[in-house]
């Protein structure tokens, strides 16, 4: 998803998403019970402040999805889904935007919940991963919160590679009447749809790469 405008980080409201995950301000140092996660986030004018119902259902994947490993986050805006993953136990971890003011909030937001030694932050995008010149070219969970005709430009690009044989690909910012396109895309690349969530009018759609199928 891209950049819907400024949000003071005062205005960030704590909330819990799934069941450990609260997403909140800089400054908020609300006790949380153990075995909660906070994430503290100062978005700025990136997309990412947990309160988009993209951002949750992404949230609330990771939460049941995400495993020690390597995992790849494209279009990372504030860096939300990135620390999330870190503090779920992921890493590394390669978080990419295109947006160069977007990855810089990030950074500060991968500083802000100390997690920097798990995640690296750069400016990029599919076509970068793909060529190598990012490290990561592979991770068994690949996340990616974009636009449904993104995504349906990252699957021609080769999505569907950077996905290792048996991982699963997140993909969410899909209305509900791009479904249908988004799944098309899936079975003709190698990929079977596993779990798809929905909050209002939106998807999140989980994937598994099938083992031994070549790019």
């Amino acid at each position: 998803m891209r950049p819907t405008g400024h949000r003071h980080p005062d205005t960030i409201t704590p909330q819990r998403i799934g069941r450990r995950l609260w997403v909140t301000p800089p400054a908020d140092d609300t006790p949380l019970a153990p075995g909660q996660i906070a994430i503290r986030i100062d978005p700025g004018a990136a997309f990412g402040d947990g309160a988009h119902p993209t951002t949750q259902l992404c949230l609330a994947a990771l939460e049941r999805h995400c495993k020690a490993g390597a995992l790849l986050d494209l279009g990372a805006g504030t860096g939300i889904l990135a620390i999330a993953a870190a503090k779920l136990g992921a890493t590394p971890i390669l978080a990419l935007d295109i947006d160069a003011a977007a990855v810089q909030i990030a950074r500060a937001n991968v500083t802000l919940n100390q997690v920097d030694d798990r995640v690296r932050v750069e400016q990029g995008s599919l076509s970068d991963v793909l060529a190598g010149r990012c490290g990561l070219t592979q991770a068994p969970l690949v996340v990616a919160n974009i636009l449904s005709h993104v995504l349906v430009d990252f699957f021609a690009q080769g999505l569907a590679e950077t996905v290792t044989p048996g991982g699963l690909l997140m993909l969410s910012g899909i209305l509900r009447t791009q479904g249908p396109e988004i799944r098309a895309r899936l079975g003709w690349h190698g990929m079977t749809q596993v779990a798809e969530e929905r909050r209002e009018e939106w998807l999140c759609i989980l994937a598994r790469r099938g083992r031994g199928i070549l790019g």
